[in-house]
């Protein structure tokens, strides 16, 4: 029996204590929470864990490290399938920054499977696994598998997503299919998107490997459509175009909208998607048709005025339209053709034969004179086509002109390749 008010508080202190000591014995030995990754399992013998601590065992099929981590800080690091030895508590357990919240237990050992995602195709590129935010997690290359801890992912390849649910101890592979624009230029190809945006670039003949879909493929500013099946290779139809000249001169390439797609020097080769073209030089045009695996020629001409005077001429079109211009001496490259070479606001017909170059003669023209004045020359019409400085040749096609000095006239004939002087 008990007798007296401090007996009884003995007892009660005692029966209190007793309870603490019996939780605190039993949140030491808790049974850890179970999941679908982590199970729990005593540490083997031979382990090498320190006396009173416990083990984090992360099993997987790839070559990587994980990482133990407690309030934020990394505490622990091992190879994957070895033993990281931890204290008795609650971490995040990261592989290929995937994480994993789970637990560790003194002489126990906490065993999570992974899963792995493999992107099996033909190229030399790299893929990304992407967390739910498109956050970056890792990468590999193409035939290269990655270990996360089971969840849904994004698998990125060459800018295309594609979801990935990885489950544990379970390999998911995914398969894409490539592609290339064969072609025998120095020149890339990019793929778009439906929305027009550009995914990815290469040069021609090498494959891109892209997962399963419709794309746009674009060269040298022509498009097609291809699509892509899973672990088949596409290749787009493509053809070449090259313009030939003798000139050192540039050609440019328009669609028949009239916008420009491409230039380059001549005899460079651009690559198209087969199709119509037209081919301009020096704003000569002509319609070049390309196709698939062929190369499509334009043969231009060369046209020249020569001349002894420091001047330029101008080639024109019928109507009038000036074209291009140069110095005289300075050959110009043209689509065949009937032209205009105007020098000094006098035409001369020109003939432009394809892969020929066709040289033309002015004549000059000089009035001797004291002084420093100046003479003008004028068409049989009286319209006054150059003036020059007296003792100064002017050039000019073959004819008939008058030549003027103050007030006075005088007839003059000019002769293709030879210098007239005028006595005044």
């Amino acid at each position: 029996m008990l007798t007296g008010t401090r007996s009884v508080r003995t007892y009660l202190t005692m029966g209190i204590t007793a309870a603490l000591a019996a939780l605190l014995l039993a949140a030491c030995h808790k049974a850890l929470p179970p999941d679908a990754v982590c199970s729990y399992e005593p540490l083997p013998a031979g382990a090498q864990v320190p006396s009173g601590q416990g083990g984090i065992q992360v099993l997987a099929s790839t070559d990587a490290y994980f990482a133990v981590h407690a309030a934020g800080k990394q505490i622990a690091s091992e190879h994957v399938n070895a033993i990281a030895p931890v204290p008795a508590g609650d971490y995040q357990v990261v592989l290929n920054n995937s994480t994993h919240a789970t637990s560790a237990q003194s002489k126990m050992v906490t065993k999570c499977t992974t899963g792995a995602v493999l992107v099996n195709g033909k190229t030399d590129e790299y893929y990304a696994v992407l967390d739910p935010a498109a956050r970056q997690l890792a990468s590999a290359h193409v035939a290269s598998a990655l270990s996360l801890f089971p969840g849904s992912y994004k698998v990125r390849l060459n800018n295309i997503d594609v979801a990935a649910n990885l489950q544990a101890g379970a390999m998911l592979e995914l398969k894409p299919g490539t592609m290339n624009v064969d072609v025998g230029t120095d020149e890339y190809y990019a793929v778009m998107d439906a929305t027009t945006r550009q995914l990815a670039s290469s040069h021609v003949g090498r494959a891109l490997g892209l997962f399963a879909g419709s794309y746009t493929v674009r060269i040298n500013n022509s498009d097609a459509q291809a699509d892509v099946r899973a672990g088949e290779s596409t290749n787009v139809p493509a053809g070449t175009l090259v313009v030939h000249g003798s000139t050192d001169e540039y050609y440019a390439v328009m669609n028949n909208a009239g916008v420009q797609l491409a230039s380059a020097h001549l005899d460079r080769p651009l690559a198209f998607i087969p199709g119509t073209f037209n081919v301009k030089v020096n704003n000569t045009t002509t319609p070049a048709t390309v196709v698939s695996g062929v190369t499509t020629e334009v043969k231009t001409g060369a046209v020249v005025l020569q001349g002894s005077t420091d001047e330029y001429y101008a080639i024109v079109d019928s109507a009038g339209t000036q074209l291009a211009s140069a110095h005289l001496g300075q050959a110009l490259s043209l689509v065949p053709g009937t032209y205009g070479a105007k020098l000094n606001n006098v035409a001369m017909t020109v003939q432009v034969g394809g892969g020929r170059s066709g040289e033309y003669q002015s004549g000059s023209l000089t009035v001797k004179t004291a002084g420093s004045n100046y003479y003008a020359v004028l068409d049989p019409s009286g319209t006054q086509l150059a003036s020059k400085q007296v003792n100064q040749p002017v050039s000019l096609p073959a004819g008939k002109y008058s030549v003027r000095l103050g007030n006075n006239m005088r007839p003059a004939i000019v002769t293709a390749g030879q210098s007239v002087v005028l006595n005044w």
